[in-house]
C-alpha cells in the first residue's frame, strides 16, 4: 500500500508513494486531472546514473524539488540502498583516539540513523528495492474514513514480541478500525473486522522526487 498506484481492487486501493511522486509515467492522471497538461501534477523522477548513487544526484534531485524556503523535510529508501548511502558517508568520517591502554582500543565505524543536509533519512523494508524518495510532508497527508461504528485501534500490540510498529514514526494515528462483534443473521456465529479507510492526499506533487535504480555507491 505504502507504494501503491491507487488502481487495485476496482480503485479501492489507497493511493502510494509510486502514484503520488510520479511523472505521468505509472499514471497519467492524478486526482482526475492530466499529468500533462497540469506541469505541478508531476513529482521529480530521475535514474541514478550506472546505477550508482551519489551525493551530487541526491542534491540535484533536491534542487528540482526545492525553493526557498519550501523543501523536503524526510527521506526513505529501503534497508539496501540505506547501506549504500552509509557507505557513501563512511569516506567522510574520521575517528580520533587518544594514545593509552592500546588492548582496550576499539574502531568505531556504522551508523544508527542518517541525515543529509539536515533531513533523516528513514529506511523501510516496504519501499522498493533501489528506491530513494525525497519528501516533504508539509504537503502530504491521510485523510481517515473511520467506519462509523467503529473504535480506532492501534497496531502496538502488547502481546506480540519483537512488533515493528512500537516505534513512534509508524503509528498510523486512529487509521485502523475496529468493528467489534458483529452478530451474523440466522446463524451461530460472530464476525469481526479491522478496518483500513482513507486516502493518502499531497497537494503539491512537484515538492517531492525520487531517485531510482540505485544498486550501488
Amino acid at each position: 500500500m505504502l507504494q501503491g498506484t491507487g488502481q487495485l481492487f476496482g480503485g479501492k486501493e489507497p493511493m502510494g508513494l509510486t502514484g503520488i511522486v510520479d511523472d505521468g509515467t505509472n499514471l497519467a492522471t492524478y486526482a482526475g486531472l492530466s499529468r500533462a497538461t497540469y506541469a505541478g501534477l508531476n513529482g521529480y523522477v530521475t535514474t541514478a546514473t550506472n546505477s550508482i548513487i551519489t551525493l551530487l544526484q541526491i542534491r540535484s534531485a533536491w534542487n528540482q524539488i526545492a525553493d526557498g524556503p519550501v523543501a523536503p523535510d524526510v527521506s526513505i529508501t529501503d534497508y539496501t540502498t540505506w547501506g549504500y548511502l552509509e557507505n557513501l558517508l563512511n569516506s567522510f568520517q574520521r575517528n580520533n583516539y587518544n594514545q593509552g591502554d592500546q588492548k582496550s582500543l576499539r574502531a568505531g565505524a556504522g551508523y544508527r540513523s542518517l541525515m543529509w543536509d539536515g533531513i533523516e533519512i528513514f529506511r523501510d523494508k516496504k519501499i522498493t528495492s533501489g528506491y530513494l524518495y525525497l519528501l516533504n510532508m508539509n504537503y502530504l497527508h491521510w485523510d481517515s474514513l473511520k467506519w462509523w461504528e467503529g473504535e480506532a485501534i492501534s497496531p502496538k500490540a502488547v502481546d506480540i514480541e519483537g512488533n515493528v510498529y512500537e516505534a513512534d514514526h509508524y503509528d498510523p494515528k486512529g487509521a485502523f478500525v475496529w468493528t467489534d462483534w458483529i452478530k451474523a443473521y440466522n446463524a451461530a456465529t460472530v464476525n469481526g473486522f479491522i478496518i483500513l479507510g482513507g486516502q493518502a492526499v499531497c497537494t503539491a506533487p512537484l515538492r517531492n522526487a525520487v531517485i531510482t535504480g540505485i544498486s550501488g555507491s
